[in-house]
């Protein structure tokens, strides 16, 4: 028996974070996040949850909940939860529902875990040994961490030894990153990999592995360092050029750090 740590980075579309009008509760704020742990099943024991707010500044977290699934049999992510900023709806006709994918859930009470705003350009949420995970009802679901065994498909992991999971983000209060200010400042071509930024300093906005979209959902690329308050390096040129103005964010604000036992 021994200890591992993984991170999910689910994907939050960047316009839904512009628009700031649609990620209130009830709502999807990420669909299927794919991760991978090794092969077998696995009991959650602890989850950090690093959340990021508007321009770099200290955020109060609001409360949300993650959904824990498998893949389907042929190795593919379970169907569509819900389309980002929308609520968990009928499934697609014709594709298998995502019902038998469920693993389990876990509601984030922002109010009841860690809350560190001493960090003041993030906020960090753990939730403590022996804490509870409360339904939004009030209700008592189940003790955490500890009770809660995820396993995958068989043989789904990219290589072998390793298997996919997925979570997906539902809301259960407002959650607000819009209307960031931190913009680009000139056209930079698909040539290059540096992007110039104005308004808000970058070193304090973004970090290496960020995966940066503009407000209209195009992507720019993955962060590979933050040279300087006005310059970002990618890991490769450009997926797009920049378009003078267009406001940058980060497409994973909720970072999930998970704690395995197996």
């Amino acid at each position: 028996m021994g200890y591992f740590q993984v991170e999910a980075k689910p994907y939050i579309l960047p316009s839904e974070q512009h628009a700031n009008d649609n990620l209130g509760d009830t709502k999807c704020l990420a669909d299927w996040t794919e991760f991978e742990i090794p092969k077998g099943a696995a009991r959650l024991i602890g989850m950090t949850v690093v959340y990021r707010g508007k321009n770099g500044a200290d955020v109060t977290p609001t409360d949300f909940e993650i959904i824990w699934a498998k893949g389907d049999p042929d190795g593919t992510a379970p169907t569509s939860l819900a389309t980002v900023a929308t609520v968990v709806g009928v499934p697609t006709a014709g594709s298998p529902p995502w019902f038998n994918n469920i693993l389990g859930k876990t509601y984030v009470d922002a109010s009841l875990m860690t809350n560190d705003g001493d960090l003041t350009y993030l906020n960090v949420l753990s939730i403590p040994e022996g804490e509870t995970d409360f339904a939004d009802t009030g209700r008592f679901v189940n003790p955490f961490p500890g009770n809660l065994v995820l396993q995958g498909e068989p043989n789904s992991g990219s290589s072998v030894g390793y298997d996919k999971l997925y979570c997906a983000i539902i809301a259960k209060d407002t959650h607000t990153w819009g209307a960031s200010t931190i913009a680009v400042d000139g056209i930079s071509p698909t040539t290059g990999k540096t992007l110039t930024v104005k308004t808000v300093a970058a070193n304090i906005m973004f970090a290496p592995g960020d995966v940066l979209y503009d407000e209209n959902d195009r992507l720019m690329g993955t962060v590979k360092s933050v040279d300087s308050a006005t310059q970002i390096t990618m890991e490769d040129n450009l997926s797009n050029a920049s378009v003078d103005d267009a406001v940058l964010y980060n497409a994973s604000p909720i970072k999930l750090i998970l704690s395995f036992e197996q």
